[in-house]
C-alpha cells in the first residue's frame, strides 16, 4: 500500500462520524432516544437530529478561538456544575461517552454532564465552546474530544492550579 493511500486511510478513520438519533414522543407522552427510526408509524411523533461520535484518538485543545465569554460567565450555574470543575457534554446513545462515564465513576472524579441530545441550551454551549463530537470534555480552560483514560488523566493533571 502507498504511503497516500494510507494516510488517507489514517485521515478517514479520525474524523467524527455523523449518526442519525430519532426522539419518539410516543402516544403516553414518554420519551425515548433511539438509533434506528422506528418501523411502526404509530410509535408517536418522530425527530430526526445528527450528532457527531467522535471515534478518533482523543484530542486535547483549547477552548474555540473566539468563544462567547460574557454569554458564558452570564449563565446561571447550577449547583452540580459549582461543585465540579469538569464538564462533560455527551448524547445517551454514545457508548464512548458511557465508558466515559464509568471510569470518571470508578475513580471518583466529579464532573457534570450536559447530554446536547436533549438539552438545547446546553447544545448551543457545545457549539459555542467548539464541541464537533461526543464525549466533548472542558476543564478549565482546556478541552477535550472523544475519549481515552490517560488522556482524560492528563487533561485532569494539566487543569489543576
Amino acid at each position: 500500500m502507498s504511503r497516500r493511500a494510507v494516510a488517507a486511510l489514517l485521515l478517514a478513520a479520525a474524523l467524527p462520524a455523523a449518526a442519525a438519533m430519532y426522539k419518539v414522543v410516543g402516544a403516553d407522552g414518554k420519551i425515548s432516544y433511539v438509533d434506528t427510526p422506528p418501523s411502526d408509524a404509530r410509535q408517536g411523533k418522530v425527530t430526526e437530529f445528527k450528532v457527531e461520535s467522535y471515534m478518533g484518538p482523543a484530542q486535547v485543545g483549547t477552548l474555540g478561538a473566539q468563544p462567547d465569554w460574557a454569554a458564558i460567565l452570564r449563565r446561571p450555574v447550577s449547583v452540580q456544575e459549582a461543585r465540579a470543575s469538569l464538564v462533560m457534554y455527551s448524547t445517551q446513545a454514545c457508548g464512548y461517552c458511557r465508558k466515559a462515564k464509568q471510569y470518571m465513576q470508578s475513580k471518583g472524579i466529579a464532573y457534570s454532564e450536559i447530554d446536547v441530545g436533549k438539552d438545547a441550551r446546553g447544545k448551543e454551549e457545545y457549539q459555542r465552546l467548539g464541541g464537533r463530537g461526543v464525549p466533548f470534555f472542558v476543564v478549565g480552560g482546556r478541552t477535550m474530544t472523544g475519549f481515552a483514560e490517560a488522556a482524560l488523566d492528563d487533561l485532569l493533571r494539566a487543569a489543576r492550579p
